[in-house]
């Protein structure tokens, strides 16, 4: 690297320089729009593993309603489950697919895990 020069790839003349640097400067803003959606997800992966309980199979999720029906039935490793859950039997979670408005987990398909194809 030549230091009165800079780099010898770099153009030599200031528009092509310029180009360079808008190019540069788009590409970190990029980058750093991907870095925060990246950690963004981390933090939902990471506050689901803090809400999900140990060593449980499956998991039923209730609504923010007053009633709190159950909204949706998981497998107690999805990484959907959010605080809104509670443990459940395997009973009690082909139960509450059959019985309730509660659908299955699209992400974890614990209706296939349960062994039912249509509930």
């Amino acid at each position: 690297m030549d230091l009165a020069g800079g780099p010898k790839w770099l153009p030599p003349d200031l528009e092509r320089l310029r180009t360079v640097e808008t190019l540069l400067s788009v590409l970190l803003d990029e980058t750093r729009a991907r870095i925060a959606a990246v950690e963004a997800e981390e933090r939902v992966r990471a506050d689901a593993a803090r809400h999900r309980p140990p060593g449980v199979e499956w998991v039923i999720e209730y609504g923010i309603d007053a009633a709190g029906r159950s909204v949706l039935v998981h497998t107690g490793d999805c990484p959907l489950v959010s605080g809104r859950s509670r443990p459940a039997t395997r009973a009690q979670a082909v139960e509450t697919l059959r019985d309730s408005i509660a659908r299955a987990c699209a992400i974890c398909r614990v209706d296939s895990a349960l062994g039912l194809l249509d509930v």
